[in-house]
């Protein structure tokens, strides 16, 4: 209990700018001590301990704490360090036993450092580009800083022979306070070259335990600095509202149970407009059963990873079918039970429209790359079909078992065409916005049949491999198909542009299947033995734009559209490569056992 109360009072004396300690003559301890005495010292001694170990005489302590009738009065006695070393200090006390009420002999000594003290003849705070000054209980100035100097034009032994009532203009009621009690008020003060100026004045009185006589520190604080500052939050302000009305998003917080909490200001965001979201509701109550499972399954992993998701969902407006994007930010608070999300909409339809277009730009350019290798794979069987057509002709081949073999010829080599310009067609047409359930092999299959032309023409040996049991992958398998090749071309334009070429250049397009993180993964890889790529192109390969071969033609777009279409199936494109050895890019897509995922 007595603990408790020495503690409750060193509470309400931490305001004191003098360090001071608690003792008790009966048990002879020192029962609280003040940190600042304690780092002087250097002690590091548990609480209570024996007053020897801080005084060099304690029984002349206890003797004169004894002595009530003088603890008014200052007195001189030794403090000990923890080298031993003493040093003098001045000393007040009184008794805490009326404040305590109870059977005990406890005094409070507030002690002042003489050798500290004597060094110490201005306020520390020199340097404050804020104007203040102190003075006594009087007025009379003892310090003023810089600052204060000069405003007022004015040397600080000029201004220490002033009172601060010669210096300030103050009304009555101000002026009879000021040195008593602590003061704001709002004055007009002229500077020494005449220029008035408005200042809100702020005084503080500190007592001074050594000579019973009051410090007052005054400030003076630049009002049109804050009126100011004050104009500049407003600026900001309007800034921020204007910014916020520009922007085609709609900002909604919502809890783990999907209900909205807070709907931000709508400004233009069409979509809350019609859907008028409100406080309380679910917030994917208007989307089909389907939809609204898997938006909240996003919803979920966020929580539980608290990392930011993102979802796209389409919506028909207005008889317009547009596509949206959310994306989860958890509201990260101090109470861990406080699950939040924010939910920040954006409407992505003409962003999806642009990414379209990009993939085709990127494909149209990557028919370009194989076209000529197409044309010389097609004209070999056409040639070898006219020329068995011409035997035909201008042979009359009376062997049935003769004819039949020559005509099966011809059709392997149209039928081979037939393929060619099926799988160039395909890769050209506008693929499907919706996904399907394929098998990656398929993929594989159909970009080595239009691949390996242009590896042959290049000289470039070509394999390709596929692990067993592979599962099947959901995708807009076009795509999929597009980001191999332009991986592909990547590599054949690597080989064939070596200063020194290699003496047997190679690619391997394979599909193998991997469980990484706990989950499936069907796992693309394109691998050539050409120069590979230094560490700071590394850095820049996906960047738009960025590319090597600017003066061939290089657009820069293939990476960075293809890590853009790997990332929209969930997937993931890395690339591994050292410097004059090769690279291989591996393409991570989710696998799925069946069709219904």
């Amino acid at each position: 209990m007595l603990e408790t109360k020495i503690h409750k009072l060193s509470e309400l004396l931490s305001h004191s700018s003098i360090p001071y300690l608690f003792v008790d003559l009966k048990s002879q301890n020192v029962l609280y001590c003040h940190d600042q005495i304690k780092n002087l010292l250097g002690l590091n001694v548990s609480l209570p301990c024996p007053m020897d170990l801080i005084f060099e005489d304690s029984i002349k302590v206890s003797t004169l704490l004894k002595q009530k009738s003088n603890q008014k009065g200052n007195h001189q006695i030794r403090c000990k360090k923890a080298n031993l070393e003493t040093l003098p200090v001045s000393v007040q006390f009184s008794s805490v036993d009326d404040v305590l009420n109870d059977e005990v002999e406890i005094y409070i000594l507030y002690i002042q450092w003489n050798q500290i003290t004597e060094t110490v003849h201005h306020p520390q705070n020199v340097g404050l580009e804020i104007p203040f000054l102190t003075t006594d209980s009087f007025g009379n100035v003892q310090f003023a800083n810089t600052r204060f100097l000069d405003f007022f034009s004015i040397s600080l032994e000029q201004i220490q022979k002033k009172s601060i009532f010669e210096l300030l203009s103050l009304p009555e009621p101000v002026k009879s306070n000021l040195l008593k009690t602590n003061i704001k008020h709002d004055i007009d003060i002229y500077s020494g070259l005449g220029e008035k100026q408005k200042f809100q004045l702020q005084s503080f009185v500190t007592p001074n335990y050594s000579n019973s006589i009051n410090n007052i520190t005054i400030l003076l604080l630049d009002l049109s600095s804050l009126q100011n500052a004050e104009n500049t939050i407003r600026y900001g302000e309007e800034k921020l509202k204007t910014f916020f009305a520009t922007i085609n998003n709609g900002f909604v917080i919502v809890n783990q149970e999907a209900i909205i909490i807070e709907v931000a200001p709508i400004f233009k965001f069409l979509l809350f407009q019609l859907l008028a979201f409100e406080v309380g509701e679910n917030i994917f109550q208007y989307f089909d059963l389907s939809e609204r499972n898997k938006l909240i399954e996003v919803l979920n992993l966020s929580i539980s990873s608290q990392s930011t998701q993102r979802a796209e969902f389409d919506y028909s407006l207005l008889g317009e079918d547009r596509t949206f994007e959310i994306k989860f930010i958890p509201v990260r608070k101090l109470n861990p039970n406080d699950k939040k999300v924010m939910l920040v909409f954006s409407d992505i339809t003409e962003t999806k429209r642009l990414d379209r277009q990009l993939i085709e730009s990127m494909k149209f350019a990557s028919i370009g790359e194989i076209a000529a290798g197409l044309a010389h794979e097609i004209n070999n069987p056409l040639q070898s079909a006219l020329l068995y057509l011409e035997d035909l002709i201008t042979v009359d081949e009376t062997d049935p078992n003769e004819r039949k073999n020559i005509l099966q010829k011809i059709e392997a080599a149209n039928l081979r065409i037939r393929d060619l310009v099926k799988a160039l067609l395909d890769l050209g047409r506008m693929e499907s916005p919706n996904r399907d359930f394929v098998s990656p092999y398929y993929i594989l299959v159909r970009t080595s049949e239009l691949v390996e032309v242009s590896c042959r023409k290049k000289n470039i040996q070509f394999t390709r491999h596929a692990g067993p049991n592979l599962p099947g992958i959901f995708v807009r398998w076009q795509e999929i198909e597009q980001v191999l090749i332009n991986c592909v071309v990547n590599s054949i334009n690597a080989l064939s542009e070596m200063e020194i070429p290699r003496e047997n250049p190679r690619i391997e397009l394979g599909i193998d299947f991997l469980r990484s993180q706990k989950k499936d993964w069907v796992v693309f890889s394109v691998e050539d033995n050409g120069p590979g790529i230094d560490d700071d192109t590394l850095e820049k390969v996906f960047l738009p734009l960025f590319t090597t071969r600017r003066n061939k033609q290089g657009t820069g777009l293939g990476l960075s559209i293809s890590k853009k279409i790997i990332a929209e199936h969930g997937g993931e494109i890395y690339i591994k490569t050292k410097n004059g050895v090769g690279t291989k890019v591996e393409i991570f897509l989710p696998a799925h056992a069946d069709e219904n995922g």
